[in-house]
């Protein structure tokens, strides 16, 4: 009788802890900001950046090179079309990945998930910013179509210090309006966003490393591969790659039609590359000194 009591203390007590913490997550959820708050003019929380439609810094997307568009989706989120704002297929292989290795090389977020948490959270690292991120990710891939989150997504990410959106990091490296970019500049714009501070000395330098050169390249060939880059167009990319920062090609230098089709055609489960390819990229090319950061994990500065 004893233990049965005992038992029965026990169920209620986990009955009340589970009860108190899904009260706990309800308050916490509830208190996230209105998603629809991407409608208005209004200033983001993680890095302050006004985020407001019709100023000058604000393109639409449909003013953005599809180039651009198509390397970021490659770069960052190959499966964006696909999911509903979590790439669980992206986590669990982001989770074996940080297994075998014994350390944190693969984040898993989605571009919506980033969107939420360059708008709406902070840079903290907690379970509870992840559970609030991807409350967030969820309900804005519920209110709006897949061309707005990109559109903001793109207006508000950081490419540089201190350098936010599309429109001024398309000026700041190679004095151009986005609507201009190519794809090898598409390419390097989006090989920075893991680590745009870490990564951007090249830029500073004038010459890519030999970590940047071969991600460039691993992002046109992935392009090539979805089906937004034409053969040609490819070819020339990866001829020209040497040259940077490229201020002798145009969109003209690139043959075939850059399109809004923005959907993937090839591998949509090529969502990130892996821990093996990056360190073989590196042990290949020499990278000597590169931090060793995947394309979806998170920036540490």
């Amino acid at each position: 009788m004893k233990s049965l009591k005992i038992f029965g203390y026990f169920i209620l007590f986990s009955f009340s802890a589970l009860i108190l913490c899904a009260v706990v997550m309800t308050a916490v959820l509830l208190s996230l900001p209105n998603v629809k708050t991407l409608e208005t003019c209004f200033t983001t929380s993680m890095f302050k950046v006004k985020l407001c439609p019709g100023t000058d810094q604000y393109v639409k997307l449909k003013q953005i090179s599809p180039f651009m568009v198509h390397a970021l989706i490659t770069a960052e989120d190959g499966s964006f079309y696909s999911h509903k704002g979590i790439d669980w297929h992206e986590l669990q292989e982001s989770l074996n990945a940080n297994l075998r290795s014994g350390q944190i090389r693969r984040g898993g977020s989605t571009l919506t998930q980033q969107l939420a948490k360059n708008v709406f959270l902070s840079n903290e690292k907690s379970i509870w910013r992840k559970i609030k991120e991807a409350y967030l990710a969820y309900s804005i891939e519920r209110t709006y179509p897949k061309d707005v989150i990109l559109e903001k997504y793109l207006n508000v990410v950081e490419f540089g210090p201190k350098l936010y959106g599309i429109k001024a990091a398309a000026q700041h490296y190679f004095q151009k309006p986005p609507s201009q970019l190519h794809p090898l500049e598409a390419a390097y714009l989006a090989f920075l966003l893991p680590n745009p501070k870490g990564y951007s000395k090249s830029f500073r330098t004038g010459r890519l490393t030999p970590f940047a050169r071969k991600m460039v390249a691993v992002i046109l060939k992935r392009m090539s591969s979805f089906g937004k880059l034409s053969a040609p167009a490819y070819q020339t990319a990866i001829s020209e790659i040497g040259s940077f920062p490229w201020g002798e090609l145009t969109l003209a230098s690139f043959e075939g039609t850059p399109t809004y089709s923005l959907d993937a055609t090839g591998d949509s489960g090529a969502a990130a590359l892996d821990a093996e390819t990056l360190e073989a990229i590196m042990r290949d090319e020499g990278a000597q000194g590169e931090e060793f950061i995947d394309f979806n994990a998170e920036d540490e500065e």
